[in-house]
């Protein structure tokens, strides 16, 4: 008797724990409201690499996999939270003016900023890369790193804007 209600028990703990589900979360990058220049300057034009334009935030696995959040996404499409993030940042350096594309007039020069890596990672970092194209056509190619203080994804959405700053370091002009 006592070992049918052993199972009895778990059974139902185990049909429990199916039924309920994580609620969806969504998330921004600290840096990524607007803040426009006094002055018109360079619009910053993000592209993202196939796997990057998914809603999910991605996680690297290990040196060979990738898992893309189904319950923790962007609360808007990275291009445009990045460039605008990538612009407050770059003004913040100095030495020029820069607002994301999507507020521009379309007469300002552009820097376009391509990322084929924007996730946290298996050793505890998290990884920004790609390459940046000025204006003149140059190309300049930054890898950045920080690490993540801290379980979870708010945690690694932190790092991720860590990691920004130093590609910002590497991409300005």
């Amino acid at each position: 008797m006592m070992l049918r209600t052993f199972f009895a028990v778990s059974l139902a703990a185990l049909l429990a724990a199916c039924g309920s589900t994580a609620p969806t979360r969504y998330y921004r990058l600290p840096d990524s409201t607007v803040r426009l220049p006094a002055h018109g300057g360079t619009a910053v034009k993000v592209e993202l690499a196939e796997a990057l334009r998914g809603r999910g935030l991605m996680y690297q696995m290990d040196e060979h996999t990738v898992h893309f959040a189904q319950k923790n996404l962007w609360a808007e499409p990275l291009s445009d939270s990045a460039a605008t993030a990538l612009a407050n940042k770059l003004n913040r350096l100095g030495g020029g003016h820069y607002l994301p594309q999507q507020h521009a007039d379309g007469k300002q020069p552009v820097l376009k900023v391509y990322f084929d890596r924007f996730q946290g990672r298996f050793d505890g970092r998290a990884e920004i890369g790609g390459y940046a194209q000025y204006a003149d056509g140059s190309r300049r190619n930054f890898r950045a790193f920080a690490v993540q203080q801290g379980d979870g994804h708010e945690a690694m959405v932190a790092a991720l804007d860590a990691a920004l700053d130093e590609a910002v370091r590497q991409i300005a002009p």
